[in-house]
């Protein structure tokens, strides 16, 4: 990786000097993670990205690393039916007593998705303590069991034949 670049079926006399790994790192790596990344920005628009950067902060893996309080106010204010910019103030005070209250149980550690994180808070009584953190993460659970059986009815539908 150390040695020069010879490109193919140019004239030696008149090419950069480059090495192989510059090469390989900058003109090729680099080209291929551009054009993946345009391919990711038109399919998702700016705010399916941001939404999904918000949902993701509601993650209980290891032990809530990803929470965002910021974040997840701005995923609530998605949701104008149900967040008055009253609840979005209570919000912004549940969310800093939930994730204290998440991170110090045992019980919420060992989670991986949002549906053991809805089971276990209504399980712990936690839905009532924390109703609007509840609110954003039965709404995500809703909407993703909804989709899916959505498309269980459909592959059922127009595949049984």
């Amino acid at each position: 990786m150390d040695d020069m670049f010879i490109p193919q079926g140019r004239s030696r006399r008149k090419t950069q000097e480059i090495k192989n790994m510059h090469h390989y790192r900058v003109d090729l790596f680099s080209a291929v993670i551009d054009m993946q990344l345009q391919e990711l920005n038109s399919r998702f628009p700016e705010a399916n990205t941001e939404l999904l950067l918000c949902v993701a902060c509601l993650s209980p893996t290891d032990q809530f690393y990803a929470f965002n309080k910021h974040k997840l106010i701005r995923l609530a204010q998605f949701y104008l039916r149900d967040y008055s910019p009253i609840n979005l103030l209570a919000l912004e005070d549940q969310l800093e007593n939930y994730i204290t209250d998440m991170r110090s149980s045992v019980e919420f550690s060992e989670l991986n998705g949002l549906t053991e994180l809805t089971q276990k808070l209504v399980e712990k009584k936690k839905d009532k303590v924390f109703p609007l953190v509840y609110l954003l993460d039965i709404g995500l659970t809703t909407t993703s069991c909804n989709c899916y059986s959505r498309k269980s009815v459909f592959c059922y539908k127009y595949c049984e034949d």
